[in-house]
């Protein structure tokens, strides 16, 4: 293409001439129009998704004199009934959770030019308006996408919940600051993990505790409470990808980002769950088998702590239930409820039901529309893991086969069937394959 190149040079260098004759003679004859033809010219014009950006909040008026942290630049403010000791708990917390995550690498919120009467970043304990992460619009200065943010809890938090809710709220509006056309659903799962890493406790709430209790759920989108649920798969992807740390997803966060210079609404691409695929892949990983290895570990979460997964110690009332019990062989079992995009059911038979059987076949049968993920995990008499065979993912016809040798070990068989969408998810749009399945069991000799 050197022809091409060489025109658009001679076209440049045109107007480069021009523009300086006409800025002689304080006339820029159409300079301005003439640049944005030749940029039109050589950029690609953007027609990737959209989102509106952060509406702008009123900040609370009835607040009191705020409390300034004489550390970092964090500042509290209270309705005038809030007791200064609840007020300094919560300063105390604030300066904790940030100066931990400046310390991990995370952005600090950008600054929002002495809205909140200094240049602090805001937390706000009132009932005058409802709690949440708030921002004051998007901000015209910065390379990337940002935006100015403040943070409102309850004044009557419980102290014992106070420490977990100011951390969740921070890690909220920090993202919302770095990234804010990413879906909040993202931003509540990554907060409520962040917490967890920071408090010991999954933020304000108990999504995960409500997202274990339906597994049948979404891991972003239709995650309980509005996403929080989600945390529990950024908490397997630390474990399985950083050894840990936070590292991996702060940098899935930092890969999302992007600026929007022209047009309606904030560039939506990539977003978490395209960045995360591609973090994955460049491990050498598959982000199909990461969302089906989690099906089978969250299973033990308050069950046993045998797997070796951090989170498998939390207490029992996060166990995922049992969707179906096989009870006999041959037998068939259909989903109770539709799976949404990643989200799994769980089908269980004991060793009476095989009865002395050596080997079993295993059919799924899913509805179309979606691909399968079928996995049989042998369990011995404590509910330790002692086998897992998988079958192949499913592609267009939705229909998988396990052929299964039963160990002499085996107390109990665990069928873990898990929806794995027909393309990414995309958080910001309805789900639209929610899909159900039925699985049959028989002797196989």
């Amino acid at each position: 293409m050197p022809c091409v190149k060489s025109n658009l040079g001679w076209v440049t260098l045109a107007f480069v001439l021009q523009t300086q004759v006409a800025g002689a003679q304080g006339d820029l004859l159409g300079a301005d129009e003439m640049a944005e033809a030749i940029v039109s010219m050589t950029s690609p014009v953007w027609t990737g998704p959209r989102v509106p950006p952060p509406r702008a909040a009123n900040r609370p008026t009835r607040v009191s004199a705020a409390l300034r942290s004489g550390r970092s630049l964090v500042a509290v403010h209270v309705d005038p009934e809030v007791s200064p000791d609840k007020e300094l708990h919560a300063l105390r917390a604030l300066e904790e959770v940030r100066a931990r995550l400046d310390a991990r690498g995370w952005p600090s919120p950008i600054s929002d030019g002495d809205l909140g009467g200094g240049p602090e970043v805001d937390l706000y304990l009132t009932g005058e308006i409802r709690e949440g992460v708030y921002s004051d619009g998007r901000v015209p200065w910065t390379y990337l996408d940002r935006a100015t943010v403040f943070l409102v809890l309850s004044p009557v938090t419980p102290d014992a919940l106070l420490d977990a809710c100011v951390a969740e709220a921070y890690a909220d509006a920090l993202l919302l600051s770095a990234d804010p056309a990413e879906a909040s659903s993202w931003r509540r799962a990554t907060a409520a993990w962040l917490a967890w890493e920071l408090t010991g406790r999954f933020g304000c709430d108990d999504a995960v505790y409500e997202q274990q209790a339906e597994p049948f759920r979404s891991w972003i989108a239709g995650a309980a409470e509005r996403g929080a649920g989600g945390a529990l798969w950024l908490a397997y992807l630390s474990a399985r990808h950083d050894a840990g740390t936070d590292r991996f997803v702060r940098d899935v966060w930092t890969l999302a980002t992007q600026r929007t210079w022209e047009g309606e609404g904030l560039r939506a691409d990539p977003d978490l769950w395209s960045a995360t695929q591609t973090a994955i892949e460049r491990s050498g990983d598959r982000l199909l088998d990461n969302v089906e290895d989690l099906a089978v570990l969250r299973w033990f979460v308050g069950r046993s702590t045998a797997s070796g997964w951090t989170l498998a110690a939390i207490d029992s009332d996060a166990q995922v239930p049992v969707a179906r019990e096989m009870t006999r062989v041959p037998s068939k079992v259909s989903a109770g409820r539709a799976l949404e995009p990643f989200g799994s059911a769980y089908v269980t038979m004991d060793r009476v039901a095989w009865n002395g059987v050596s080997t079993l076949r295993v059919w799924l049968r899913g509805e179309y529309g979606t691909r399968w993920s079928l996995v049989a995990v042998q369990l011995d008499e404590r509910g330790g893991e002692v086998s897992r065979l998988a079958a192949p993912h499913t592609d267009m016809t939705p229909k998988a086969y396990l052929p299964i040798e039963v160990g002499d070990a085996t107390a109990r068989m665990l069928f873990v069937v898990t929806n794995l969408s027909h393309a990414l998810p995309d958080a910001d749009r309805p789900m639209t394959t929610e899909r159900a399945f039925e699985l049959i069991a028989d002797r196989g000799d």
